[in-house]
C-alpha cells in the first residue's frame, strides 16, 4: 500500500506511470506532474476502469474509500461468463489514444488482420498457436514481415493490459514475434529527389494539380511548411495567425510532442488566403462533410498515380527542403528547427530553449522563394 509520503514525492518521468495502492486503486503520475487516482479492477470478467480524482484535491483516504465503494458495487454486478477479444481491444485502444499519436495505424492493422478472425472469440481461448497460424496463413500473405512484427508487439501490449486489468490470469503471447524471421535491420530512407530536380518534378505535378486542386494545395502546404504529412493535413484555421504570420501546431499533433511554430512565408500566406473556409480544418475531407481532415494517403496516392511511385513520397518533401538549406548555408541548428527536429542532447534541450524564430523565418522564406522559382520554371515549360 502507498503512504502519503510516497504519493507526495512521486515525480514525473518521460512517460506516465502508475503506482499501485492495492485493491484496484492506482496513482497515475502524468508527464506534466499531475497525479490522478485511477480505479482499475475486474471480477471474473466484469471490468471497471474509472478516474476518481486528482491529488491533492482528492486525498489518499478519500481515494481508498471510493475504491472500496466501487469494489463492493462491482461484486454485486452480474458476472459475465467471458470477455471477447473485441471488448478488451476497445478498452486498450481507448487508453492508447491518450498516450500515442499513431493509434490509428494500430487500429487499422487490428481491423484488417485480427478483428475479423478473433473479434468475437473469448480472449482467454485465443492461443499463441492460433495467432501464429493466422499470421503465417492468409493474413501473413497479405502483410509485410515488418507489419507482422508490429502486430506481435501490439498483441503483447494488449495482453499485458488485460493481465494488469484482472481480465486474464496468465500471459501467453509475450514471445509471439520470436517465431517469425527478423525483418531487415537496414534502414530504408523514404523516397525523395534532389532539390535540383524540383523544377521538373513540379512541372509534372502541377499539370495534374489543375484537376486535383485540393490535393495539389495539400502538397504545396507540405513544401511551404516542411511539416510531416500527419501534421499539415490536420491543420486547423484557429492555429493560424495571419497578423503575426505564424502557425502554432499543438504538442499533441507533433511527433516530438512539443508545440511547434511555423513561420509563414509569403507563398504560404497566399496559398491559405486563397482557400475556402467551410470547416475548422484547412483541408477538410470531401467524404467527411467538413468534420474530419483530408487523409494523409491522398497526397501519397496523387504522387503514385502521376509516376512518382518509389521516387517521391510526401514525407520526402522534408528531405528536399532540408538538403536545400544545407547547401545554401542555413545554419545547421536553424535547418533542424525548421523541420521540427530536436537539436542536441536532452541536457542541451533542457537549457537551450530558443526557437531562433526570426532566423527560421528568413530560412523558410528563402526556401519558399526557391520553390516559387521552380513552379514558375514549370509554368514556362507549359508555354
Amino acid at each position: 500500500m502507498l503512504n502519503i509520503i510516497q504519493v507526495r514525492s512521486a515525480r514525473p518521468r518521460d512517460k506516465a506511470y502508475m503506482l499501485s495502492d492495492g485493491a484496484g486503486l492506482f496513482l497515475r503520475v502524468e508527464v506534466n506532474g499531475t497525479k490522478r487516482w485511477i480505479f482499475n479492477r475486474s471480477v471474473k470478467g466484469q471490468h471497471v476502469s474509472r478516474q476518481l480524482g486528482v491529488f491533492p484535491d482528492m486525498t489518499l483516504k478519500e481515494a481508498r474509500e471510493e475504491a472500496q465503494r466501487l469494489s463492493v458495487e462491482l461484486r454485486t454486478l452480474k458476472v459475465s461468463k467471458s470477455v471477447d477479444f473485441l471488448s478488451i481491444y476497445k478498452e486498450w485502444l481507448a487508453l492508447k489514444k491518450t498516450q500515442i499519436k499513431n493509434w490509428r495505424d494500430i487500429d487499422l492493422r487490428f481491423k484488417r488482420y485480427l478483428l475479423p478472425v478473433f473479434g468475437s472469440m473469448n480472449f482467454k481461448d485465443i492461443t499463441p498457436l492460433a495467432l501464429k497460424e493466422a499470421l503465417e496463413g492468409d493474413l501473413g500473405r497479405r502483410a509485410k514481415l515488418e507489419t507482422i512484427k508490429r502486430i506481435c508487439g501490439n498483441l503483447r501490449n494488449l495482453e499485458v493490459y488485460a493481465f494488469n486489468s484482472g481480465l486474464i490470469d496468465q500471459l501467453r503471447w509475450q514471445n509471439l514475434a520470436a517465431v517469425f524471421p527478423a525483418p531487415s535491420t537496414k534502414r530504408k530512407n523514404r523516397p525523395s529527389v534532389s532539390y535540383t530536380e524540383l523544377p521538373e518534378v513540379l512541372f509534372r505535378l502541377q499539370v495534374e494539380g489543375v484537376r486535383a486542386h485540393t490535393t495539389w494545395a495539400v502538397l504545396l502546404c507540405g513544401f511551404y511548411t516542411l511539416l510531416r504529412p500527419g501534421e499539415y493535413t490536420v491543420l486547423r484555421w484557429d492555429w493560424i495567425d495571419f497578423n503575426s504570420r505564424l502557425i502554432t501546431v499543438p504538442a499533441e499533433v507533433m511527433k516530438m510532442k512539443r508545440e511547434h511554430l511555423v513561420p509563414m512565408s509569403r507563398q504560404l500566406v497566399e496559398l491559405l488566403e486563397g482557400l475556402p473556409r467551410h470547416s475548422e480544418f484547412v483541408f477538410p475531407s470531401p467524404q467527411g462533410k467538413g468534420k474530419k481532415p483530408v487523409s494523409t494517403n491522398s497526397a501519397s496516392q496523387f504522387l503514385r498515380r502521376n509516376g512518382f511511385a518509389d521516387i517521391l513520397v510526401p514525407h520526402g518533401i522534408r528531405a528536399i527542403g532540408r538538403s536545400w538549406m544545407f547547401d545554401n548555408k542555413v545554419p545547421f541548428e536553424v535547418g533542424e528547427l525548421c523541420i521540427a527536429h530536436a537539436v542536441g542532447s536532452q541536457t542541451v534541450q533542457a537549457y537551450v530553449r530558443s526557437d531562433r524564430l526570426e532566423e527560421r523565418r528568413d530560412a523558410m522564406q528563402r526556401w519558399c522563394d526557391y520553390v516559387e522559382v521552380c513552379l514558375k520554371g514549370g509554368a514556362e515549360m507549359l508555354l
